[in-house]
């Protein structure tokens, strides 16, 4: 198996004139329209796949690869090069640089990437997929499994999160908070840690979303503090919470493992609190780390993430991207395949689109929870007013 991590934008290797493709066909392929006919994507896709003739075709591609926002890209890359006996060149990179890293090949003619997994939808529906950069891929065996938000959606969805707050139960006897407000207050100075949302697209779009909903914020501080709320400089009540909380000393980090290991840390003489995945439950538990979301928070308790995947244009490796996809999703019999390359994500905080995977044991159903759920267009006209107001004001 051939695995490599890559964390930075890499350099070009390669400029690639002509690309071989499906079935080990040696034809120097030179237009979209020649590739698209090969790949048998865009107006060449087929009613129903052919899975025994892509996995043929892949095998003899011999290669995928996989740019993904998530180091569970090394996971479900060991288990595919396993079932398929085809290698995996797995990146691990944050949303941004991936984001970067993909326009910068495409737009220079490199086509080093077979599939993509990636957080940031409003970016890749408006400039990947409507462009033309990316194509939407989801196996017709699987349409009638998903459910309807999936089968809407313009990517495929490979499952959705939730961003919320965490906290060690060692260092707090009760839930210590009940408002997203209350990470303002001055006992919480220094005391709040995240990723850096200009490194992901998760925690950016949360916090887009408070400005999304700045009447619910506004009304939410008046229930807590029983006034109307005074902004100082700021456009409204969404834009006045990110201002107080970074004022109040918000501490960001490179990566969410290290927001990880602070919580686990945490105690009562130490106290602090996470802004992280719901998904990173499974991190506490793996290293014995007593921790626990805030539920019920005002407004919501947290702000959905959606990670979706595609098949970049040019991808060399077509059939392999097929398969691989399929085998993300969970495979032919998840059940009975123990959710094949879905398994790293088959965790509390991780919600599948499928219809047949059945939650972990004791998981809240998605729309039981109080949260946002992410606005593709809102957030894509918006994001970088959101933005530049956070880099002033950080």
């Amino acid at each position: 198996m051939f695995l490599r991590r890559s964390i930075l934008i890499s350099a070009i290797i390669f400029l690639a004139a002509a690309l071989s493709f499906a079935g080990g066909s040696k034809e120097k392929v030179k237009t979209i329209e020649e590739w698209e006919e090969l790949a048998q994507l865009g107006v060449h896709r087929p009613a129903q796949d052919d899975w025994q003739a892509i996995e043929a075709a892949a095998k003899e591609e011999g290669r995928v690869t996989v740019y993904s926002l998530s180091s569970r890209v090394f996971e479900f890359g060991r288990t595919f090069d396993k079932k398929y006996g085809i290698r995996v060149e797995a990146y691990d990179i944050t949303t941004p640089e991936l984001r970067e890293k993909l326009r910068l090949e495409q737009q220079s003619g490199v086509y080093n990437c077979d599939v993509v997994l990636i957080d940031d939808v409003p970016t890749f529906y408006k400039e990947f997929l409507d462009t033309g950069m990316i194509y939407n891929f989801v196996p017709t065996d699987l349409e009638d499994k998903l459910i309807d938000e999936a089968k809407e959606s313009p990517l495929l969805i490979h499952h959705y999160g939730m961003q919320v707050i965490m906290y060690n139960t060692n260092a707090f006897d009760e839930q210590p908070i009940d408002s997203w407000w209350d990470v303002t207050r001055p006992e919480w100075h220094g005391k709040v840690l995240m990723k850096d949302p200009m490194r992901s697209g998760a925690e950016f779009n949360m916090f887009a979303s408070f400005v999304q909903h700045a009447d619910e914020m506004a009304q939410s501080y008046l229930e807590e503090f029983g006034e109307e709320i005074a902004l100082h400089d700021t456009e409204n009540a969404g834009y006045e919470f990110l201002k107080r909380l970074m004022d109040n000393g918000l501490i960001l980090m490179a990566d969410s493992g290290t927001v990880v290991r602070a919580v686990g840390a945490s105690g009562k003489d130490t106290p602090v609190l996470g802004l992280l995945g719901y998904s990173k439950l499974r991190t506490f538990e793996e290293e014995n780390k007593p921790a626990t979301v805030a539920m019920n928070l005002s407004p919501v308790t947290g702000c959905t993430s959606t990670t979706i995947m595609a098949i970049p244009k040019f991808a060399p490796h077509p059939n392999a991207a097929k398969l691989m996809i399929k085998w993300m999703m969970g495979g032919d019999n998840p059940h009975q395949e123990r959710m094949a390359g879905y398994q790293p994500y088959h965790v509390f905080g991780n919600w599948s689109v499928r219809k047949d995977i059945t939650e972990p044991e004791g998981q809240v159903l998605l729309h039981e929870l109080d949260l946002y759920v992410e606005d593709p267009e809102w957030l894509y006209q918006n994001s970088v007013r959101v933005r530049d107001f956070w880099l002033q004001n950080q």
